[in-house]
């Protein structure tokens, strides 16, 4: 089986190609995060052991996309299209998006699956969001 890319953000649903997003959720404060990191909760300070992780349907509202043509990080080939999503009520973050900037429009609903990229010679699967029909 081919390896999750990051396997600390995201985790397979069981259903194909789809993806649960790994968030954290603390038991002091009970609010939700993501990402879940190491160092405790990022609202109330709870150190580490007080934030279990939860996994949750990687669905999102997209609210803005744009198509980048020039290469800004390692393993983003140009072009490629990339948005800011609500992942969870109040929850934005940047994502990336798969194939072509003519399949999305502000506001619609979108999914996480998984999607095989190449990174150091290897095949990895990483987290990709597409229109939510489609999955």
């Amino acid at each position: 089986m081919t390896a999750l890319e990051k396997p600390d953000l995201y985790e397979l649903d069981g259903t194909g190609p789809g993806l649960k997003l790994i968030f954290g959720r603390c038991a002091a404060c009970e609010e939700l995060h993501f990402p879940r990191t190491g160092y405790g909760c990022p609202r109330c300070g709870a150190r580490p052991e007080n934030v279990t992780a939860e996994a949750r349907a990687g669905q999102a509202t997209l609210l803005t996309f744009i198509t980048l043509h020039a290469k800004l990080a390692p393993g983003i080939t140009p072009p490629c299209v990339v948005g800011e999503a609500e992942i969870a009520p109040g929850m934005i973050e940047e994502v990336m998006l798969s194939g072509g900037a003519e399949q999305y429009r502000d506001g619609m609903a979108i999914v996480a699956r998984a999607e095989e990229v190449e990174r150091d010679g290897e095949t990895r699967l990483a987290c990709r969001f597409a229109p939510k029909e489609e999955v």
